[in-house]
């Protein structure tokens, strides 16, 4: 095991084990984000952890009344805009960074 997945393994440990998760994760999307996505949808494919993923169904399962939640991709989707969001305000004085159709280069990237 390399240390970047031991380090990993660690930080899910905590949030698997009921700990509180940073505060940075509990951002909420802004309003103009959720009137601002796109029409054209597409599929996304990508790994987690089985505990992350049966942690995440369960606060679906639990909360998606209290939060209007249509189905389980749109909690993921709230998800994903808020951690987007607070990318762009830490790292590009909260603009939105340009984007691409380019294709991610596939595994991890060298030095993590």
């Amino acid at each position: 095991m390399t240390n970047h997945d031991q380090s990993d393994r660690g930080a899910e440990a905590q949030l698997d084990e009921g700990s509180a998760p940073p505060l940075e994760f509990r951002v909420r999307p802004t309003a103009v984000a959720e009137k601002a996505a796109p029409a054209r949808r597409t599929s996304v494919t990508f790994y987690l952890s089985e505990g992350l993923r049966n942690r995440a169904r369960a606060a679906y399962r639990s909360t998606s009344f209290e939060e209007q939640d249509s189905s389980w991709s749109e909690m993921i989707n709230k998800a994903l805009i808020a951690e987007v969001e607070r990318r762009e305000a830490e790292y590009n004085s909260g603009e939105t960074f340009t984007a691409s159709e380019e294709p991610l280069s596939p595994g991890r990237p060298i030095g993590f």
